[in-house]
């Protein structure tokens, strides 16, 4: 499974280290700021039969994370 984590500059480092300890890699890192944002390719092989059920419960906190900022745009996901 790969994800793109972003996250604003200030805690990039901290990001990155939480992710490690998770158990998963870092494949592409973009710590250069662009309007205060900095990201990176994470990688975690998962048997297929634990693949599901992680999906789902790690996009609970992204979407959490995600709708404020929406808001905070003056776009609407959708959701």
């Amino acid at each position: 499974m790969r994800i793109r984590v972003t996250t604003r500059a200030d805690l990039y480092e901290k990001r990155k280290e939480e992710h490690i300890d998770r158990g998963y890699r870092i494949e592409e890192e973009r710590p250069i700021p662009v309007n205060g944002l900095c990201s990176f390719i994470v990688v975690r092989e998962l048997p297929d039969s634990e693949a599901v059920g992680e999906l789902a419960i790690g996009t609970i906190p992204v979407i959490a994370a995600v709708l404020p900022m929406w808001r905070i745009l003056g776009q609407n996901p959708g959701v």
